[in-house]
């Protein structure tokens, strides 16, 4: 139901792509991103990380914009353990305080994969980013997942975008 749910989100905003000047606020973005994580709270038996994900993003006021994305980030097992695998659904906004910088909080569900098994979470996140061109940005996160205690990891990542540049 929750991934009908972020899909009608998609279909809904594709109908309000516009083109603009350009601002990474503004109009109707969709890109990929490739990161790198790094294990913070209760993820003792991994090691570092790798992911990639999509991110839509709609610019709602002159320095607003509401995001929402879907992505995989392994993380690699240490000796005799097996990869953790994170795949977060969230809904979020982005805050620019000027044209390149911007500050983001996201929230949705989160499933954690490994071992054979499959459970699903709430996942968070917040961090903030630079938009190195009005298609390119470098952002850094710290990412949460909840369910009857937390694990957490600082997300770096890299994306590239389509639509209003």
């Amino acid at each position: 139901m929750k991934k009908i749910f972020f899909i009608a989100i998609f279909i809904i905003a594709s109908f309000f792509v516009n083109a603009q000047s350009g601002k990474g606020y503004e109009g109707f973005k969709i890109g990929a991103g490739i990161d790198v994580a790094i294990p913070v709270n209760n993820l003792e038996g991994t090691s570092i990380g790798a992911g990639a994900d999509l991110l839509a993003q709609y610019g709602i006021s002159e320095n607003l914009a509401i995001t929402g994305d879907v992505g995989y980030t392994a993380l690699f097992a240490k000796s005799n353990g097996s990869t953790l695998g994170l795949i977060p659904i969230r809904i979020g906004i982005r805050f620019f305080p000027s044209e390149e910088f911007y500050l983001g909080a996201k929230v949705g569900v989160g499933i954690l994969t490994g071992s054979g098994t499959s459970t699903s979470t709430t996942a968070y996140s917040f961090g903030a980013g630079y938009m190195i061109s009005p298609t390119l940005d470098l952002g850094a996160s710290y990412d949460g997942y909840s369910k009857n205690g937390s694990i957490g990891l600082v997300n770096v990542r890299l994306g590239f975008s389509f639509g209003n540049n």
